[in-house]
C-alpha cells in the first residue's frame, strides 16, 4: 500500500467549503445545517474514506491487470485523450448513477446519499465504500477500451470534484450553462423526493445524457429533500445497512425464490403480482423523525469525536507505509468502532461498553508502536 500525502490537502478544502457556506447560510438566516444529519453525512464521509484507504491500491491494481491483459485499443496520454476520457467516464456514470437508483440491489448502497432532509455540501460525503464495488464493475470497461488505470482514477477524481460543487442550495440557476452541464439547480431536483423529481437528472458533469435519454426535470417547485419515508433513526449503522435491512423483511413475504430475487434487481416501486409489500416497522412518514436536543457538552463532545477521527484518519492515510498489518487492522477498526459510539452518541443510545472496547483498541494501538 502506499500512503496518501495529499488527502490532507483534499479534507482542509472539503472542510473549509463546508465551514464556510454554514457560516454564508447563518448570516443570510437560511437553516440549511440540522446538528444529527450534518454529524450523520461527516461519519458517514469518514467511513468512506477509511474504506477507500484500503481499497484504492486494490482497484489500481485491478485496472491496472485490465488494461494489461484485456485492453482493445491503446490509447495515448495527452490532453485532448484525457478531456477525452472524461466524456467517457461521464457517459458510463450516467448509467451507473441510474442503474444505482432503478436496481434495488444498488439503491441500498447508493440511497444513503439521499436520506438527508438537509441539502448541502456535507451530504457529498454522505457516501458509502459499498457504492466503489458498485462503481467499479461499471469503470471495467474503460481499461478494456485502452485507457490507463491512471487515467480511469484521474477522471473518477474530476467527477467527484464537480459532484461535490453541485451540494448546495446557495447557488441559482446559471443561464446557459444549464442546457450543457450538471448544475446545483439540476442536481437539487435529483436529490428531491417529489414526486416529478423522483429518478431524474443522473448526469454526472454534462447534463445532455438526461436531455438524450429523457431523465431530465428542470428545477420549478421548492425541493423536499431526502427520501420518499423516512428512516427513524440516524444511527451509523441502521444508516448503512437499513435499505438492505428492508429488503429482507420484503423477502420474507414473498412465496417463490423468483419473486424473491425479482426484488433486489427491480426498482423500490416495483410491486409482485401477489400484491404490495409492507416496509420494515423501521420506517416513517416523511417529516416525522424528532429531532433530539442536546446539552452544550454533549455537542462538544460529539463534534470532538468527529474532529479527531479525522485527524487519526489524516495521520493514517499520510503514515499508511509505516504501518504493519497488525497495525493497519486495529487502526481500521479503532475508527469503525469509533463510528459506531458516535452514531449511537446521535440517537441518545448507550455507548458504555463501545467506548471501553474503543478504549481498548487505542491502548492496543499505542502499544504497537511504542
Amino acid at each position: 500500500m502506499r500512503e496518501n500525502k495529499y488527502l490532507w490537502i483534499a479534507a482542509a478544502a472539503v472542510l473549509f467549503i463546508i465551514g464556510m457556506e454554514y457560516l454564508y447560510a447563518r448570516s443570510e438566516g437560511k437553516r440549511i445545517f440540522r446538528f444529527q444529519n450534518t454529524i450523520s453525512n461527516l461519519l458517514m464521509g469518514i467511513f468512506d474514506r477509511i474504506a477507500g484507504v484500503f481499497m484504492a491500491p486494490l482497484i489500481y491494481i485491478y485496472y491496472e491487470y485490465l488494461y494489461e491483459n484485456m485492453a482493445l485499443f491503446s490509447i495515448p496520454e495527452t490532453w485532448m485523450t484525457f478531456l477525452f476520457s472524461v466524456v467517457v467516464s461521464d457517459f458510463i456514470w450516467y448509467f451507473y448513477h441510474r442503474a444505482g437508483h432503478r436496481i434495488n440491489l444498488f439503491w441500498g448502497a447508493h440511497i444513503i446519499h439521499h436520506q438527508s432532509e438537509d441539502y448541502n455540501y456535507s451530504v457529498a460525503l454522505n457516501l458509502t465504500p459499498f457504492q466503489v464495488i458498485i462503481r467499479v464493475l461499471f469503470w471495467s470497461s474503460m481499461p478494456i477500451l485502452g485507457f490507463a488505470a491512471e487515467t480511469v482514477l484521474a477522471t473518477h477524481l474530476v467527477i467527484g470534484l464537480y459532484q461535490f460543487l453541485l451540494h448546495t442550495t446557495l447557488i441559482p440557476k446559471l443561464g446557459w450553462i444549464e442546457k450543457i452541464f450538471v448544475t446545483p439547480s439540476h442536481h437539487r431536483v435529483h436529490h428531491g423526493s417529489n414526486t416529478q423529481y423522483l429518478d431524474k437528472n443522473y448526469g454526472g458533469v454534462l447534463i445532455v445524457w438526461d436531455r438524450i435519454f429523457r431523465t431530465f426535470q428542470e428545477e420549478e417547485e421548492a425541493v423536499s429533500y431526502g427520501i420518499t419515508k423516512d428512516i427513524n433513526t440516524r444511527d451509523f449503522l441502521m444508516s448503512v445497512f437499513h435499505y438492505y435491512k428492508n429488503l429482507i423483511f420484503k423477502m420474507k413475504q414473498l412465496s417463490t425464490w423468483k419473486e424473491k430475487g425479482l426484488l433486489l434487481v427491480k426498482g423500490p416501486d416495483w410491486v409482485p403480482i401477489s400484491g404490495p409489500l409492507e416496509d420494515s416497522p423501521l420506517y416513517i412518514p416523511k417529516g416525522s423523525y424528532h429531532y433530539g436536543n442536546y446539552t452544550v457538552w454533549k455537542k462538544i463532545y460529539i463534534v470532538f469525536n468527529v474532529a479527531f477521527l479525522f485527524s487519526v484518519l489524516l495521520a493514517f492515510a499520510f503514515y499508511l507505509n509505516l504501518f504493519d498489518a497488525l497495525q493497519l487492522s486495529l487502526t481500521g477498526l479503532f475508527l469503525l468502532v469509533s463510528l459506531i459510539a458516535v452514531g449511537r452518541m446521535l440517537e441518545g443510545l448507550k455507548t458504555k461498553y463501545v467506548e471501553f472496547f474503543r478504549l481498548f483498541l487505542m491502548v492496543s494501538l499505542l502499544y504497537t508502536f511504542f
